[in-house]
């Protein structure tokens, strides 16, 4: 079934030799060189599709050494075996919170989560297909609950955090959808739109209570358990497409920014882990504004979108900002030869990794229809090019 999830993987059998991938993490967060670019796999936005997870398994050889759980539902990616972690000499792994519980279909095709969305099977993925705030009032705001954030959510993350770290693992941990995400996904992505148009102080309000009664409290339950080891935390917020912002620089400044300049103090005031951002797209103008808030690292670096360089990424803000990512167009990876992926990732890491401040991963999840071969082309050029500074 869609849903089934094993339990969690083990910690993958490394030799407690010495801690050079945590070394060459902490080197890369403080924008110096070591040995070779990090390389890290298994994150929110850097994992497999369960098929294509499988598929690279079958392509290298390997049977599996458990079922690999489902890490996030919605996008059906996986912890990867770690057979693939040894495979290609992964330095970082990734701790999120467990999944909560859902109210499933009769068919396991639909299910109902705790913040009243609805999500429906399709394309190999979850669709969100209803939201819980459907009139925009200020009395059905005012009237919503957030889930309870129970402890099963961090549930032994900070013993794996510490097996990681004894394995000489770096450790990131990673937490919810960002605050604009889950603000538009109770309200519809077009009504909060509107809504941030039309009637800002509403928009402003959902955001402020997403970031009080989720997005604090589960960062401190999560850091509380297994920050003492974490290197990474993320945070996430989709602001751009591959033209533009979504919506406007003042509306960011206004509405989001200090909400976001108080979730990365609060994750600064637990820890002492480097704070890096996920957001998808077209987000130059809004990089300065990232760095004014604390963020101390970009992913995915989705080069392909307008005015996100690599180059000019590097040159304005390569001395301040890291860079997680940024290594091959989905296209190419999806469509694209094992020699032509070859040649990108050398190029892309020719103009990211000196200095430091580069990790190596794939832009974004691994999608079911990329060709197992052509994974194996991305890490393998990511080790012999990460290694050629």
């Amino acid at each position: 079934m869609l849903h089934d999830a094993a339990p969690d993987a083990p910690v993958p059998d490394v030799p407690v030799r010495d801690d050079l991938h945590r070394r060459r993490v902490a080197a890369s967060l403080a924008h110096r060189e070591a040995d070779r670019v990090p390389l890290t796999m298994g994150g929110p936005s850097c994992s497999l599709h369960r098929d294509a997870h499988r598929n690279l398994l079958l392509e290298l050889g390997l049977s599996p050494e458990h079922e690999a759980p489902v890490i996030d539902r919605i996008l059906q990616i996986v912890e990867p075996d770690p057979q693939l972690l040894r495979r290609f000499d992964v330095d970082l792994l990734w701790l999120l919170p467990h999944e909560p519980d859902v109210e499933w279909s009769d068919d396991d095709r639909s299910y109902k989560d705790g913040f009243g969305r609805s999500f429906v099977h399709g394309g190999g993925f979850f669709n969100q297909a209803a939201h819980p705030l459907r009139e925009g009032t200020a009395e059905e705001l005012a009237a919503y609950r957030f889930p309870d954030l129970s402890p099963a959510l961090v549930a032994g993350l900070g013993e794996k955090a510490g097996r990681l770290h004894e394995s000489g693992y770096g450790l990131g941990i990673d937490g919810p959808w960002g605050i604009y995400e889950t603000a538009s996904s109770l309200r519809g992505t077009e009504d909060y739109l509107v809504d941030l148009a039309l009637d800002p102080d509403y928009a402003r309000a959902l955001a402020e209570r997403v970031l009080e009664e989720h997005h604090l409290p589960l960062y401190s339950l999560l850091l509380g358990e297994a920050g003492a080891h974490a290197q990474i935390v993320g945070i996430s917020d989709d602001l751009g497409g591959q033209q533009g912002l979504i919506f406007s620089p003042a509306t960011f400044r206004s509405v989001f920014k200090p909400l976001l300049r108080r979730l990365v103090d609060h994750i600064h005031g637990l820890t002492d882990a480097r704070v890096y951002m996920h957001s998808d797209g077209a987000i130059f103008d809004l990089i300065p504004d990232l760095i004014d808030a604390g963020v101390e690292g970009l992913n995915p670096v989705q080069y392909t979108a307008r005015g996100m360089e690599l180059d000019r990424l590097k040159r304005e803000f390569g001395a301040n900002l890291g860079f997680f990512g940024g290594t091959l167009d989905n296209e190419v990876l999806s469509y694209g030869t094992p020699e032509a992926i070859r040649r990108v990732v050398r190029d892309n890491v020719a103009t990211l990794a000196p200095g430091g401040g580069f990790l190596f991963a794939s832009i974004h999840n691994i999608a079911p229809e990329v060709p197992p071969e052509n994974v194996v082309a991305l890490f393998e050029a990511g080790l012999e090019f990460g290694s050629d500074l």
